[in-house]
């Protein structure tokens, strides 16, 4: 992944999410890679500041809305808490939309229910900041214990 800009990361968050954030928000911007782990797919995890916390996926292939939707809801809201953030977003970002939108939106909406500062979107993956590119949904390799350079 290329470190995207400020400007696309602003464009995005602002227009694409439409997120009222102030500008001394984009003065701190932290992108990073979460690892697939317990059937939940790889995120990018994008910090905004101290205020926002957004996590960008591609739904897993094949998937259905499945339990997936609702561990990166919970798992999004304990982050943005744990942390003291004001806002969690959740994105899922395909080529194409999903089948299942419907479907995700009530499993997120009662997996958050009665939480206003977290939010779902859907966006196709040109909507991105430029050089935020989407983890693979490759299988991940085991590594093997036995091996010195496993961890």
């Amino acid at each position: 992944m290329t470190h995207p800009d400020r400007a696309s990361i602003e464009h995005f968050v602002r227009g694409t999410l439409g997120c009222g954030c102030p500008d001394e928000v984009f003065q701190q911007l932290v992108v990073s890679r979460l690892p697939p782990i317990a059937g939940r797919p790889p995120i990018v995890q994008l910090q905004v500041g101290s205020r926002l916390l957004i996590h960008v996926v591609a739904p897993p292939d094949g998937a259905t809305a499945g339990d997936w939707i609702e561990q990166l809801a919970a798992n999004g809201r304990t982050a943005r808490d744990r942390h003291g953030y004001n806002r969690f977003r959740l994105v899922i970002a395909s080529p194409t939309p999903p089948a299942s939108v419907r479907d995700m939106r009530e499993r997120f909406a009662r997996a958050i229910v009665g939480d206003e500062k977290a939010h779902l979107h859907f966006v196709s993956c040109d909507q991105l900041p430029v050089g935020f590119d989407l983890p693979s949904q490759a299988p991940q390799v085991a590594l093997d214990p036995l091996r010195a350079d496993a961890k």
